[in-house]
């Protein structure tokens, strides 16, 4: 039978496998236990392993690396390009009530990204806005036939399926 001992000096409880330890000394003849035991840093017949002791670090020999941007809080340090920036962002005691996201108190759905910029369309661009897929065929050989940008191209919308439509005129 060989004598197992913890790496915790004086630990008295159930161990692996059900070994029961007593002021840090256990007794198993399970070569499966002892060979774990042996493995997992417990002494077996003999003095119980040394335990390692961790270096604790000087501060003063410790350095940080900023990995990626500095994080900033539109509630403390608020900008100008901020979409939605919180209300009295500022102005107020950033972590007090009067200072809060904008949510969606009126319900409904609000962007959640800043509108594009309006300005001068692109030749071919239409000024009917993309339909969403849902809409029906008509609605997307309308919109095809307005961003077409040949004679030839729009007499081909009329044969194409939604599908189709989506796939050319959609993305």
């Amino acid at each position: 039978m060989a004598r197992i001992t913890t790496p915790v000096p004086g630990y008295s409880g159930p161990g692996p496998a059900g070994v029961m330890f007593q002021d840090g000394v256990g007794h198993s003849d399970d070569e499966a236990v002892i060979a774990y035991c042996e493995s997992a840093g417990y002494g077996i017949d003999g003095e119980p392993p040394e335990r390692e002791v961790p270096q604790v670090p000087d501060p003063r020999e410790v350095t940080t690396v900023q990995v990626g941007a500095p994080a900033r809080d539109a509630a403390v340090d608020p900008r100008p390009e901020d979409f939605r920036p919180p209300v009295n962002a500022g102005e107020a005691n950033p972590h007090g009530p009067e200072v809060y996201a904008p949510g969606l108190p009126g319900g409904g759905l609000q962007p959640t990204a800043p509108a594009a910029p309006t300005g001068a369309q692109t030749e071919g661009q239409s000024s009917v806005g993309r339909p969403s897929q849902n809409e029906p065929v008509a609605v997307w050989r309308e919109y095809a036939t307005s961003v077409a940008t040949s004679d030839e191209e729009r007499s081909e919308v009329d044969k194409m399926t939604k599908a189709e439509l989506i796939k050319k005129y959609g993305g």
